[in-house]
């Protein structure tokens, strides 16, 4: 081995272990932000006292002064662009939904209003959105409730586009919300049964950035000291609920004093949104059990384009929720009038049938409710909400009609008492004996409504006694989005296949070759063991027509075949990465790219387009972003960076293959032509790979962030352009010009006669 192949192996080894410490030195100061520098220890748990509502000996009667009712929406996204949804839903639903139920609270997460362009490219805040969405909930009154405290909005990653701080001009939300305050609120409503906990935190980056890096969400150490000393507040309570725009899946939970898992403890039901329901039915059912922690993420579908909202009630201290969708002509309802969209009248409204007891099995809280009072209790109970005198209710238990008829027990409520301002419990209840059913099966409860316009209502519920929720089955509809954990999973996926791609084909092809004694009879060697394992092939490839009829036997065959074919094409594919490796002009401008996507940024551009001067420029890098002189840990910027890395993944792969001759893959046959891989169809794929993969991206980049992004592009724009260079040269200009130390590959014939001389 020569001393210049050894000083450039040192010198491969040297770079990538400096690079890969930095790039670890960067990875620690993106993720700084999430974490308090010196915590103060955590105080002791204390033992909480005894809710209200948690007496061991109250028995579910048929009385409805221990039920607390709320409202969910979510994605509202008022638009000045978008003429269906949007604003006329949300018209509809203050005009027709909130009466009807008429909560004791509404709650809206986010997303409330659309903040993009008439292209839906670059985002930015509309003051006229945002004057329209204030305007709808003044003409609703809804602000005016219970002297404030019936109406509570949030911000969601659109409320945040474009907005460098909370004290930025742009930050409509900050003067046309109900609630203004950016960083969440807790809310705690003191009924005389118990005492019910909301707690809101703010998932938006600390400074909001233009789309599309403003997907994933985080709460920073100082969020989470925030939200510590909100839950704090909250204790005691019979439930908390806790209200993020984003799911938990799309967030980075950081830590003060307690790490989101000690804190989720305390939680019964995450409400959040933000999914939309996704597409192709991947999103149905967003929801998800979170065993260890003992509590439900609840995610809902949009108000902007499905027009659902969600009706939730605490019956006894049991949580039940039911989805309902606005009765509009069409869902999304066409809106041409766009911000000037009105709700003249309220909609006819089909009965809303939730029950409550006994609970949907489906949904049981067990470290939170008291289950124990469904198996006592003396009541089938529902809540029927109609906008007519309800005409008939019917009852059945697994198909059979029940033998007791639904009495009406339900009321109003003034809040506080004496004014206008009430809540309706609608209450329905039935004799029942919970004994009968108390069998360790599941059953099936049924109520339909029927009210004096003729319009139904229904409600079926799968009950049962047992302590653990029924499994939901969701996992293709959502479920499996719910459960997952995208900050680990984009951590691993997306470093985890960075060392691989670096180590795999260009660390260890590169040092293999510089070892080579012979590199030209080692390429004789590997062309003559290839050869030998594609006779391999072709003899099982022709025996499967000999061979005997059983199944054992083409079993075996099968399997041969594939592991020869396995075998070949890891080897092929290696010698191929080897060939490479001793291809400077090619081979260096990949390791370089290679160690810039640890340590560089992947582009540089104005992030913020209304920021002040300079303060808008930040850089993506793949562990997050840093802008302003300090660091996001956004998600997003994993995402960029897994497609840079997949880029140069996929060309480290081809081009090694189209460089190498031909003779490495295949034994030549009659006439020379070129092999299948090398044709043009696909040639022209992986150009179109290319363009798609990194040059739409960087035209995305341009039109959002500037023309910095181009100039400043290390891992995109740069990548890009040298994607096009090499691919021009090895694909377009053949044969590709090599070396001339490691031009000449001698066949495995000339090989064999020189060593016998």
């Amino acid at each position: 081995m020569s001393r210049h192949r050894i000083a450039n192996t040192a010198g491969l080894a040297l770079a990538t272990l400096l690079c890969w410490l930095y790039g670890l030195h960067l990875y620690r100061a993106a993720n700084a932000p999430l974490y308090s520098p010196a915590p103060p220890p955590a105080p002791h748990a204390r033992p909480e006292p005894q809710a209200a509502g948690l007496a061991p000996d109250l028995r579910i009667g048929d009385s409805s002064d221990r039920v607390l009712t709320f409202v969910h929406a979510t994605d509202v996204h008022v638009s000045k662009y978008v003429a269906w949804g949007g604003l006329a839903h949300f018209q509809h639903f203050l005009r027709t939904a909130v009466p009807l139920i008429a909560p004791r609270l509404v709650l809206v997460t986010g997303d409330l209003t659309d903040g993009k362009d008439r292209q839906k490219l670059v985002s930015q805040q509309q003051p006229d959105e945002w004057r329209a969405y204030r305007r709808a909930l003044d003409e609703s009154g809804v602000l005016q409730r219970f002297n404030g405290t019936f109406y509570r909005d949030q911000r969601g990653n659109h409320d945040c586009f474009n907005v460098f701080a909370a004290d930025a001009r742009t930050n409509y939300y900050a003067t046309h919300s109900a609630s203004r305050d950016s960083s969440g609120y807790a809310l705690r409503l003191d009924e005389p049964y118990g005492a019910y906990a909301f707690v809101a935190s703010d998932g938006c980056p600390r400074h909001g950035f233009a789309r599309p890096l403003n997907f994933f969400g985080y709460l920073d150490a100082r969020d989470m000291r925030a939200l510590e000393q909100r839950l704090d507040g909250a204790r005691g309570a019979n439930h908390t609920f806790w209200l993020n725009h984003y799911p938990a899946s799309t967030m980075v939970y950081g830590r003060h004093r307690r790490a989101f898992a000690e804190l989720a403890r305390q939680v019964s039901v995450v409400l959040c949104g933000h999914l939309h329901q996704l597409a192709g039915g991947l999103g149905a059912q967003l929801q998800a059990y979170r065993e260890r922690l003992g509590f439900w993420e609840l995610e809902l579908g949009d108000m902007k384009e499905h027009a659902v909202y969600r009706v939730y009630a605490v019956d006894h201290d049991l949580v039940s929720f039911v989805d309902v969708t606005l009765p509009l002509p069409a869902v999304p309802l066409p809106n041409p009038r766009l911000l000037d969209a009105r709700a003249d009248a309220p909609l006819p409204h089909p009965p809303v049938v939730l029950v409550t007891n006994p609970k949907d099995a489906r949904y049981l809280l067990p470290a939170h409710e008291p289950l124990h009072r469904m198996r006592h209790s003396a009541f089938i109970r529902a809540l029927v909400w109609t906008d007519q005198p309800v005409a008939r209710v019917d009852i059945t238990i697994d198909g059979l009609p029940h033998p007791h008829a639904a009495v009406f027990r339900g009321g109003e409520r003034a809040i506080p008492p004496g004014s206008n301002d009430t809540v309706k419990t609608p209450l329905w209840v039935a004799p029942w004996d919970p004994a009968r059913y108390d069998d360790g099966r599941v059953h099936h409860l049924h109520v339909s409504v029927v009210d004096a316009a003729g319009k139904r209502g229904a409600a079926t519920v799968p009950f049962s006694f047992a302590r653990q929720p029924l499994p939901l089955h969701n996992g293709a509809r959502g479920g499996w989005i719910m459960r997952q954990d995208f900050a680990a999973l984009f951590r691993v996926s997306g470093l985890g296949s960075y060392v691989l791609m670096v180590l795999l084909l260009l660390v260890a092809p590169r040092v293999h070759f510089a070892v080579l004694p012979n590199f030209e009879a080692w390429i004789a060697a590997r062309l003559m063991l290839h050869h030998k394992d594609q006779a391999e092939l072709r003899h099982l490839w022709a025996s499967r027509a000999r061979s005997p009829g059983g199944a054992v036997a083409r079993a075996k065959l099968l399997l041969a075949m594939l592991a020869a074919r396995a075998r070949f094409l890891v080897w092929t594919q290696y010698t191929a990465q080897v060939y490479f490796a001793s291809v400077p002009w090619l081979f260096w401008p990949a390791y370089l790219f290679a160690m810039g996507l640890s340590v560089l940024p992947l582009f540089t551009g104005r992030l913020i387009p209304s920021a002040p001067g300079s303060d808008g420029v930040g850089s993506v890098y793949t562990y997050g972003i840093y802008i302003a002189g300090e660091w996001a840990p956004l998600l997003d910027s994993y995402t960029y960076a897994l497609a840079s890395i997949i880029s140069l993944a996929v060309l480290l792969l081809y081009l090694p293959v189209a460089v190498a001759p031909p003779k490495l893959f295949c034994a030549p046959r009659g006439r020379a032509r070129r092999p299948w891989y090398r044709s043009v169809a696909v040639r022209v794929c992986v150009l179109v790979f290319v363009l798609v993969y990194l040059g739409v991206p960087v035209l995305t980049s341009v039109y959002t962030y500037g023309w910095l992004t181009v100039a400043l592009g290390y891992g995109k724009a740069w990548l890009f352009v040298a994607a096009l260079l090499a691919l021009y040269a090895v694909d377009w200009r053949y044969p590709v010009p090599l070396s001339s130390e490691y031009s000449r590959v001698p066949s495995p014939a000339s090989s064999a006669s020189e060593t016998s001389d």
